[in-house]
């Protein structure tokens, strides 16, 4: 029976999610359900249990996706949370901390000779439209060769966002001719192979950019930089990284990428 709801939970997350993050949640939940009723995880759900291993977690991140895939799971078998659970997990939350790793500087200049000198056109496709919409990598290997809109003008990328939404961004010919060229070569191909994916896999991008250097993420903290030097507004570059807070977007400016 477990298996058998494990699973349809797993298709519940991927009408609402990212496919990376609902396999993130579903490897959490899964966690989250150890030492609890195998025969009957909802009827006998031990939230004491659950909250248990809530507290053991300690950082923000990490506990976040598990709390995200228990209130999915809750809301997926309409079970209802007291609101001193609901609490108990608030007060938890606040005390796990950021997993924080010192970034050292790094030179954009660098990164850039790296990515043109790639002979893997896919994968140096990868990292420059990265670098050109400041997508992030889950978001960029989602991309399907069926949600790209190829025009005289610019290529429109349909996408799954952070947090579920749907995001589009766009390459213009006229700022990135090459890089527009490049891409409606890889569409068309990709599209009559019939592929699932426009670019490569989230694992096999962060290990090759890991070879190289740098991070998928500092391609995104690249684009914040130059898009801040061309409008130097703040809320235009928030609106531009998708973030919710302009807290986060200051974060961004501050990294050790140099321009």
């Amino acid at each position: 029976m477990i298996y058998d709801l494990l699973n349809d939970y797993k298709k519940f997350l991927a009408a609402r999610c990212a496919r990376t993050t609902a396999e993130s949640y579903y490897k959490k939940l899964c966690l989250l359900f150890v030492g609890q009723s195998i025969s009957d995880p909802v009827g006998n759900l031990d939230v004491d249990k659950i909250l248990d291993k809530f507290s053991a977690i300690k950082h923000k991140n990490y506990f976040s996706q598990a709390k995200n895939a228990f209130l999915y799971f809750c809301e997926f078998q309409n079970i209802f949370l007291s609101h001193d659970v609901l609490e108990r997990i608030k007060e938890l939350e606040k005390r796990t901390r950021k997993k924080r790793r010192q970034l050292k500087a790094i030179q954009y200049s660098e990164i850039d000779k790296k990515i043109k000198r790639l002979r893997n056109k896919r994968l140096k496709l990868s990292y420059q439209t990265m670098l050109a919409t400041g997508l992030r990598i889950l978001e960029l290997s989602d991309i399907t060769p069926s949600g790209c809109n190829v025009t005289n003008d610019e290529i429109t990328f349909s996408f799954c966002a952070k947090g579920g939404e749907n995001g589009i961004v766009t390459i213009s010919a006229t700022s990135y001719p090459k890089l527009y060229k490049d891409l409606t070569v890889l569409i068309e191909s990709t599209q009559k192979a019939n592929e699932k994916r426009l670019f490569y896999s989230t694992v096999y991008l962060q290990k090759n950019a890991k070879q190289l250097g740098f991070s998928c993420h500092d391609l995104r903290r690249v684009f914040a930089k130059i898009e801040y030097k061309k409008c130097r507004s703040k809320p235009v570059l928030m609106e531009k990284l998708r973030h919710k807070s302009i807290k986060a977007t200051n974060i961004y400016l501050r990294s050790k990428i140099k321009i």
